[in-house]
């Protein structure tokens, strides 16, 4: 019997014990990754292109990649979604900045028949007038709507001036739904998807035969390099407010450019972030939400894009606690660039991020996005064993050296609106 009054014995985290992938490149250049050591039934793939916002009008980039599956030559929409559904199959479009991801998953026995149905609808799309009008015209409607909420207009005015000097901050606006033409998709389409094929995941036990025949699928595109862009990510500390006077609440965020996991301080800079705003614990949320009950929510986060990152904190408060709030904020970080933070609290914060990427890594569908999350920046899995080394590592001295560097409040950019 257990003798529940004696703890289990616990254990310091050194490494995780991932899977890798099989890694094949085809004769196009495009590689291909799969994680075939599992015995789920379901298999998902994902086409990955470089047809992110970045390269065209944010607007476009999302026309194009909703409407994919919009029909053929030979083919309605509704044929594609009945094929596709007959197979007991489900697919998705996920559009960014940086990229465009095409996903379907389907039982094993089905996944190929299914993929050759996306594949051919993704390159013979003929982005007939009349769907390209509908979703126009839904977009539009939508994007209106948001517009109004105090959220998106400070989202929207913080990324603009903090990446006024690079594309990340050229934000679609109301009016572009009004320039867009069918030979803009058309365009885009030719270049960045039957050309822009960056790579192909693969997670799920196919055969080796089913494995050829998915990449004799994605042999049916071009990937044509993808040429860096020298961006300027300098800017200027700045303090903006969106006077809205209807508005009952004051969306802030306050944040500054900063880096991605490609920089030596990111890993532990994540802990000063954890700290400070990254879960539900953390000090914003005990001090902001907790003791003076100014909002519902508030945290902290470090957005990681290719080139870059920005370290942001978020929340929504009445509006008369808008200056209240930025006092607080202001408060915590002085608090953690000045005292230092107790062997309680570190270690508490240690073992929770250590036990997100625990988390984050149960299963093959868990270790392939993993894996994409390093490659992406031209690493590998050894990235983890480090992450958790200077996890475990961090000393108090250096979680207070780090808030010094990187959360001068003099150097962020302060945005309200409301």
């Amino acid at each position: 019997m257990i003798n529940r009054t004696i703890a289990p014995k616990t254990s310091t985290v050194t490494h995780i014990d991932f899977q890798s992938p099989e890694i094949d490149t085809l004769e196009n250049k495009v590689q291909v990754y799969s994680m075939r050591k599992t015995d789920d039934e379901t298999v998902r793939i994902d086409f990955v292109f470089d047809a992110g916002s970045l390269k065209t009008s944010k607007i476009v980039a999302q026309l194009a990649g909703e409407l994919l599956f919009s029909g053929t030559e030979n083919k309605s929409s509704e044929e594609i979604d009945e094929e596709i559904d007959r197979l007991g199959g489900f697919t998705g479009v996920e559009v960014s900045t940086e990229k465009s991801t095409i996903s379907l998953i389907g039982l094993r026995e089905h996944v190929v028949a299914i993929a050759e149905i996306v594949v051919d609808a993704m390159i013979n799309v003929n982005f007939n007038p009349k769907e390209i009008k509908q979703l126009l015209q839904s977009k539009k409607k939508k994007m209106a709507i948001s517009l109004e909420k105090v959220s998106t207009q400070a989202r929207r005015a913080f990324l603009s001036d903090l990446f006024k000097n690079s594309p990340y901050g050229d934000l679609a606006q109301l009016e572009d739904f009004n320039h867009i033409e069918k030979n803009d998709l058309i365009e885009f389409h030719h270049s960045k998807y039957l050309s822009g094929l960056q790579y192909i995941s693969i997670v799920g036990a196919v055969s080796d035969q089913d494995l050829n025949s998915i990449k004799t699928l994605g042999n049916q595109f071009n990937k044509d390099e993808v040429t860096p862009i020298e961006n300027d990510y300098s800017y200027s500390p700045n303090v903006i407010h969106i006077e809205k006077e209807q508005a009952l609440q004051t969306a802030i965020r306050v944040g500054r450019v900063l880096f991605n996991k490609q920089h030596t301080d990111f890993i532990k800079f994540s802990v000063v972030n954890t700290i400070l705003g990254g879960y539900f614990g953390s000090r914003l949320m005990t001090s902001i939400r907790e003791d003076k009950g100014y909002t519902y929510g508030i945290g902290s986060g470090v957005a990681q894009l290719l080139e870059t990152g920005y370290f942001f904190i978020s929340t929504e408060v009445g509006k008369e606690f808008k200056d209240l709030t930025l006092e607080a904020i202001q408060n915590e970080i002085k608090i953690l660039q000045t005292e230092e933070v107790s062997k309680k609290e570190l270690d508490l914060v240690k073992n929770y991020i250590i036990g997100q990427i625990l988390e984050q890594s149960d299963g093959a569908q868990a270790m392939m996005d993993r894996f994409i999350a390093v490659e992406t920046y031209g690493m590998d899995y050894t990235y983890y064993d480090e992450f958790i080394k200077q996890v475990n590592e961090i000393t108090p001295i250096e979680v207070m050296a780090l808030a010094n560097q990187y959360l001068k409040w003099e150097d962020f950019t302060i945005v309200s609106a409301g």
